[in-house]
């Protein structure tokens, strides 16, 4: 933990959600990947300009040490709400949004559902379609609230996960190496049912809301800064665009040899991407 960074938790919805702040300038909330953690912006604290901003990163619901939030209705834009109240109590009723992968997608969510509060977006290896179009939501959350299947399920996920997550990992680390320490480190937290769980919640929350999302993108006024990174193996960088270019104010940057994983890799070139959006606004 770096000397700036203090953890806390708050209450939102019911839900009890776990998150990093630094700093002591204007406000900026962190959305994590899928699966990932507030970890995930840890490299960002080394360079970053804490008399200029404050950082809020947050384990977002279900995963880490943030609570599940229950979502009776199955409505898919429940999520939203949990930020804008995170907006709402730590930073002031208004923030700059930086989403990481599918963390960019629930930024569009949260700008669509509440303008207002997102003065611009910051968007590192944007996760905004799936890559198999015909995919369809998964029923095992709704499974898993069945007493026997949902313990074999607690059973079964996380021994079935362990291939396929370390083959995701290492996507997301291309063109470069996944190190046997990170591995080491996440692998067993990626891979707990509470986190796949988390996981298929956040993508049926994506694919139930998909087709409305991706007509709204136009709508999205505020400033946004997109960083791509050309070798990225876990979304088709072309795919991406696509969708970005409906954005009415954005500004895409290419890294050529750039993956997926640019809050680690590339620290630099996204807190570049921040001052330069705040330098917009």
């Amino acid at each position: 933990m770096g000397a700036l960074e203090q953890t806390t938790a708050i209450e939102i919805e019911e839900t009890r959600i776990s998150l990093s702040e630094a700093g002591k300038g204007e406000n900026v909330l962190f959305l994590h990947g899928n699966p990932g953690s507030r970890k995930d912006f840890a490299s960002l604290l080394d360079g970053f300009n804490a008399e200029k901003y404050r950082f809020h990163m947050p384990d977002r619901p279900g995963h880490m040490a943030s609570e599940e939030l229950i979502n009776d209705n199955n409505d898919p834009w429940l999520d939203t709400e949990v930020y804008a109240g995170l907006i709402d109590k730590k930073c002031d009723g208004r923030a700059v949004v930086v989403g990481y992968s599918m963390g960019c997608y629930i930024a569009c969510k949260t700008a669509l559902r509440f303008p207002e509060k997102v003065r611009g977006i910051i968007m590192l290896a944007p996760f905004l379609t799936p890559e198999d179009v015909f995919e369809k939501p998964s029923s095992i959350p709704e499974l898993a609230r069945g007493a026997i299947i949902g313990t074999l399920l607690g059973i079964l996920m996380p021994l079935l996960s362990q291939t396929k997550m370390q083959q995701h990992l290492e996507r997301v680390f291309a063109p470069g190496k996944v190190s046997d320490e990170y591995l080491e480190t996440w692998m067993p937290r990626y891979t707990r049912f509470e986190t796949l769980m988390a996981m298929i919640v956040d993508k049926n929350a994506m694919l139930k809301s998909l087709k409305e999302v991706h007509e709204r993108l136009p709508e999205i006024k505020c400033p946004v800064q997109v960083l791509i990174g050309d070798a990225d193996k876990v979304c088709a960088p072309d795919r991406q665009i696509a969708l970005l270019e409906k954005l009415p104010a954005v500004k895409i940057s290419h890294l050529p040899d750039a993956g997926h994983s640019l809050n680690l890799s590339h620290p630099l070139d996204c807190l570049k991407a921040l001052d330069d959006l705040f330098a917009s606004l």
